[in-house]
């Protein structure tokens, strides 16, 4: 790709990356800004706030359409430059979609292992019963979130089909692959700040809020957007991806219903390190998937 054509890509991008956390911060701040709070009295994401999150999941793909409409870039579906909402299985691509189902609950299930290994005392086989009324229900949980991630993949459609599907390939272009996806990580972490500094995913009552929150969440989409990339560009969709996302924003687990998080001892309790313990198998397969992806790309 020459300069000028870098530079075109540059252009859009940021266009894309404008309108995109314009609609987005616009809907989050006037929600946050009077006082309104995301969760209920239990601590626990509220309707309301459910509906701010999963509106704001379909900006992306919001400012995509209106970016394309902009750059007259056009809405092909699949190929070269397209929307890359095709599905395609041949040449051993289903391989991907299996690993997008199964891979969230192997990383999943590692890290709430990991955390139950650090600290045993935590590790309660009735503490299940302040969760759910049956144990079967825990042990079928990974199969009915990896269903749910399935079949109702439409938030996780609405991220991907923008970072993934539009601002991924134009920084690849860009940049390369290497630096890319560090940049890209970062940019989709940064997108989230607004609901990181309400309390989503890390919650307020920790030391170093909200900036470790901040520092956590562009450190997680760095690793998670290692292999939503990675699944992108071996299909060429952005499907997988989409599957990936919504079965990890489920959080397959079983083993995360037997561990009392009042029983975590210090330090493994302070939020900053429980949250790189449960997601250290996380950051080792994405480290991994990134050195083969890169290795392929020099051998290609």
């Amino acid at each position: 790709m020459n300069k000028a054509q870098k530079q075109a890509e540059t252009k859009n991008l940021l266009i894309y990356l404008g309108i995109t956390f314009a609609i987005s911060w616009a809907m989050f701040f006037s929600f946050i800004m009077p006082g309104n709070s995301f969760f209920d009295e239990n601590g626990s994401l509220s309707g309301i706030g459910n509906l701010i999150c999963t509106l704001g999941m379909l900006c992306p793909a919001l400012g995509v359409i209106i970016t394309r409409f902009i750059t007259k870039e056009g809405f092909k579906l699949s190929g070269e430059g397209s929307m890359m909402l095709g599905i395609d299985l041949k040449n051993r691509k289903y391989i991907f979609y299996i690993l997008a189902i199964l891979l969230p609950w192997v990383y999943t299930e590692l890290g709430y292992a990991l955390t139950a290994a650090l600290s045993p005392g935590a590790f309660d086989k009735d503490f299940f019963a302040g969760v759910t009324d049956d144990a079967r229900n825990a042990y079928m949980f990974p199969l009915m979130a990896i269903v749910s991630g399935v079949f109702f993949s439409f938030g996780g459609l609405g991220e991907e089909l923008g970072w993934r599907g539009y601002m991924m390939p134009k920084l690849i272009n860009i940049c390369g692959t290497g630096k890319a996806v560090i940049i890209g990580g970062i940019i989709w972490g940064i997108w989230h700040w607004p609901l990181t500094y309400v309390g989503h995913n890390f919650g307020t009552d920790y030391r170093g809020y909200p900036w470790v929150g901040f520092a956590g969440m562009a450190f997680l989409c760095v690793f998670m957007g290692i292999l939503l990339t990675f699944v992108t560009v071996k299909t060429g969709s952005v499907w997988p991806a989409a599957i990936l996302h919504a079965v990890n924003n489920a959080q397959p687990s079983i083993i995360q219903f037997f561990i009392n998080p009042e029983k975590i001892k210090p330090p493994f309790d302070e939020t900053a390190i429980s949250f790189l313990i449960r997601n250290l198998p996380l950051t080792i397969i994405a480290v991994l998937v990134f050195l083969l992806f890169m290795r392929k790309k020099k051998s290609a």
